[in-house]
């Protein structure tokens, strides 16, 4: 074998190795399975964390938003929002945390679980 081609068979093996002890750390959080503990959404393989869950986007759940504006009665404007039943936080359409929130955003009364529907909705 000439010796450039040893030099570099040597160099990237070097290279592979660092990469291997790096790379399983720098790439674990974004492979985190469906369902998996998360804080935020680069640390999920689907890209969305869900109220600390990592989640599948389905349609409107997990799209990226921007909340709607508030109208006169300091509710969300129904006609603006891009994320249906869910809310707008972070950036993206999340379930809702709690009935105060679906109150405060909607002035919907309830934060429930919709059957063939992802996450958590506000609704009635």
């Amino acid at each position: 074998m000439p010796a450039v081609s040893k030099a570099l068979l040597l160099a990237l093996t070097l290279l592979c190795a660092a990469c291997g002890r790096e790379g399983p750390q720098a790439t674990h959080d974004a492979s985190r399975l469906l369902g998996a503990a998360c804080s935020a959404d680069a640390q999920c393989g689907s890209g969305f964390c869900d109220r600390q869950t990592c989640a599948a986007p389905n349609d409107l759940y997990g799209r990226r938003c921007r909340p709607a504006p508030r109208v006169a009665g300091a509710l969300r404007d129904g006609k603006l929002n891009a994320c249906g039943a869910y809310v707008c936080a972070d950036g993206r359409c999340r379930s809702c945390a709690s009935v105060r929130q679906c109150r405060d955003e909607y002035g919907a009364p309830a934060c429930k679980a919709v059957p063939a529907e992802p996450g958590l909705r506000c609704g009635r």
